[in-house]
């Protein structure tokens, strides 16, 4: 999966789990806890989606390296190698 794919998908994921949020505005650097008002059970759902539908592992322990867009979509490309 190429890292524009792998954007994508986090971009669907983000837009069921904040339908609210302007992810227009979503720098790759911002954070997304922040930029798209998610709190904490919204991020773990946001992870959670995004393992089942990858079918990949994040473990919770894994979360504070994946607090921008750009660290996100390298974790995944990675996990998905």
């Amino acid at each position: 999966m190429t890292k524009l794919a792998i954007k994508e998908k986090i971009f669907q994921t983000l837009e069921h789990v904040a339908p609210e949020a302007s992810l227009d505005e979503l720098a790759p650097n911002d954070n997304l806890r922040e930029t798209a008002d998610i709190g904490p059970s919204g991020f773990l759902n946001l992870m959670n989606r995004l393992r089942d539908d990858l079918k990949i592992d994040i473990p919770e322990s894994d979360y504070d390296k994946v607090n921008t867009l750009t660290e996100l979509v390298r974790y995944l490309s990675d996990r998905l190698r």
